[in-house]
């Protein structure tokens, strides 16, 4: 019967939601319990199973960046207090801004995703993405929004700060210290990290308006370069994704120490219902007084694609995760979608 609902939920939602293709997939206690499909009567599912369906994750990444600079720091490689500057000397940021505060979204660095210039750009020039000295030149012109440890402000040009720093201190390309730290070590077959336009082929196709100039909607996997997404951008599966979140807590990819500093949460400003206590760890986005316990995950979002992912380590039937993915960016609301798969699963029917 728990398998019926979650179809129906996932059903319902994307109905409701308008859009080609939805996937879920729900983990429990480790175990993949359940993976369901959606489609529109039109959809192009390339006769693919629902596992088999891959998506750009967008900022789902932000996790993977997370665990890779602490498994540098477990082998003694970096220092996750230690300033910036001690690994890009050459970025315009003071001595005093810190890793943990790029990982946290507390280091004061402003974000590109309100310049006007940066969607002007990607729809007029999709294949051709600013260079990291671009974003930063173009994003950091009137300095940090506060003071490093001063605030809280979400940060994509941070986290470009940070797959730098890991490429530097893990002597290779974010490519391969993705796979080396998380996709390897997991056996997650069907995950890496996006760095040309040619790898989009393996995604189920993803429809929006970003990279038109005429805001036509469009597949965008014929044009649109992952270089856009300037932290880094990986391809993943719902189950695996869930199979990631699981194994942090599972103890697979960090040290009980590093995990601890990684869940150590601050209150993210505002309201944002329906969350109840919104607050960042590092490369975290959590809940820790939700409605069906504390939960840690992220969403992600970008042209063609929507998903949301978290992970609840204490709820009454054990550790639940829960991904959920569509091939649209034009507004879906995933995270609804993930609330009621999650009403599902801890149930306990």
């Amino acid at each position: 019967m728990a398998m019926e609902r979650y179809q129906q939920q996932l059903d319902d939602w994307r109905e409701r939601a308008a859009v080609p293709v939805a996937v879920a997939a729900v983990r429990l206690n480790g175990a993949t319990i359940w993976i369901g499909g959606s489609r529109a009567g039109d959809a192009d599912d390339r006769t693919l199973e629902p596992r088999e369906f891959r998506f750009p994750i967008y900022s789902i990444t932000k996790s993977f960046t997370a665990v890779c600079v602490l498994r540098l720091a477990q082998a003694g490689l970096l220092d996750v207090d230690g300033p910036v500057k001690r690994w890009l000397d050459e970025v315009p940021v003071p001595a005093t801004l810190s890793i943990s505060q790029l990982l946290r979204h507390t280091g004061g660095l402003p974000d590109y995703g309100g310049l006007a210039a940066y969607h002007e750009s990607v729809r007029r020039t999709p294949s051709t993405p600013w260079t990291d000295e671009q974003f930063l030149s173009r994003t950091m012109t009137n300095g940090l929004l506060f003071q490093p440890g001063m605030g809280w402000s979400y940060s994509n040009v941070g986290y470009l700060l940070l797959r730098r720093i890991i490429e530097r201190a893990g002597g290779s390309g974010f490519r391969d210290c993705i796979d080396q730290h998380i996709v390897s070590r997991l056996n997650l077959r069907d995950t890496f990290v996006a760095e040309s336009i040619d790898d989009w082929k393996v995604c189920v196709p993803g429809f929006g308006q970003e990279v038109a100039p005429d805001k036509r909607v469009v597949d965008i996997r014929a044009n649109y370069h992952p270089g856009w997404c300037a932290p880094g951008v990986a391809v993943s599966t719902v189950e695996d994704v869930t199979e990631f979140y699981d194994a942090l807590f599972r103890g697979e990819l960090l040290d009980a120490k590093e995990l601890e500093l990684m869940l150590r949460l601050v209150r993210v400003p505002g309201s944002h219902p329906p969350v109840v206590t919104p607050s960042s760890g590092m490369g975290i986005l959590a809940d820790p007084d939700g409605p069906f316990g504390p939960s840690y995950g992220h969403g992600g979002r970008g042209p063609g694609y929507s998903l949301e992912a978290s992970v609840l380590p204490d709820t009454k039937v054990g550790r639940v995760s829960v991904a959920v993915a569509c091939n649209s960016s034009m507004g879906p609301d995933v995270y609804a979608a993930q609330h009621g798969l999650l009403q599902v699963a801890t149930a306990g029917a």
